[in-house]
């Protein structure tokens, strides 16, 4: 399992802390953005806020999307 730690604004505006865990579930490579207080995913497993793919890149693509990380086009 991969996680990459990150800052983004909570509900009520204030700084957030969220983890992003990059795993595979049930034949996909899941996504997911998990508050940092709250314990990981355990394997297999989702939690939080989930973005799926047929790769980790894809996945890890559309959580980053949601918070507004956009790739580059030609």
């Amino acid at each position: 399992m991969l996680c990459r730690q990150m800052l983004t604004l909570g509900p009520d505006n204030k700084p957030l802390w969220v983890r992003l865990y990059l795993q595979k579930v049930d034949g996909v490579r899941a996504a997911m953005i998990v508050r940092a207080d709250e314990l990981p995913p355990e394997p297999g497993g989702l939690k939080g806020l989930a973005f799926f793919g047929e790769t980790s890149e894809e996945a890890e693509r559309k959580a980053l999307a949601y918070f507004g990380h956009a790739e580059p086009v030609n």
